[in-house]
């Protein structure tokens, strides 16, 4: 009797034993999971804004190229939705620095100091010019950064 009481008990301990260990492994998992898409989430934002930003120079550009001028009111669009992704792009060095690599950080500083050089140009076109490339080199590093942080291909 005191066999079976024992091995009751052993079977018992085992069972809580491993339940507590598949929990714990479990929680490990999902935290990781989910500090991996803040990641990923937190990397897009950057990516998307970027994106917005560089239609503004973009299409401006094409239309100095063209020698034409862009309609009032896409212009304005342009420069709303400009404004608003640098806004999230300032908020992203900020804020996402728990989230981002060192490596994505500093490309993203060394980006707004590339746009700050922009606006000192004094021709328009030099101005466009200017900025395009930064946020196309800044686009372009970050998708790098971004894979290799994420471990994606």
């Amino acid at each position: 009797m005191a066999e079976v009481a024992l091995s009751i008990f052993t079977a018992i301990v085992i069972a809580a034993i491993s339940s507590w260990i598949t929990v714990q492994l479990s929680l490990r998992k999902f935290r990781t999971e989910r500090w991996w898409e803040r990641k990923a989430e937190a990397y897009s934002k950057i990516i998307e804004a970027l994106h917005n930003s560089k239609a503004f120079s973009d299409q401006h550009l094409d239309a100095e190229y063209e020698a034409r001028k862009l309609p009032e009111e896409r212009s304005k669009e342009l420069r709303l939705r400009a404004k608003n992704a640098h806004d999230e792009i300032l908020k992203n060095i900020d804020v996402g620095s728990f989230l981002l690599s060192d490596e994505a950080l500093s490309r993203l500083k060394q980006y707004q100091k590339e746009i700050e050089q922009a606006g000192k140009h004094q021709m328009w076109w030099q101005y466009l010019e200017t900025e395009w490339a930064a946020i196309g080199g800044c686009l372009k590093d970050l998708i790098e950064i971004a894979k290799r942080d994420l471990r994606t291909k």
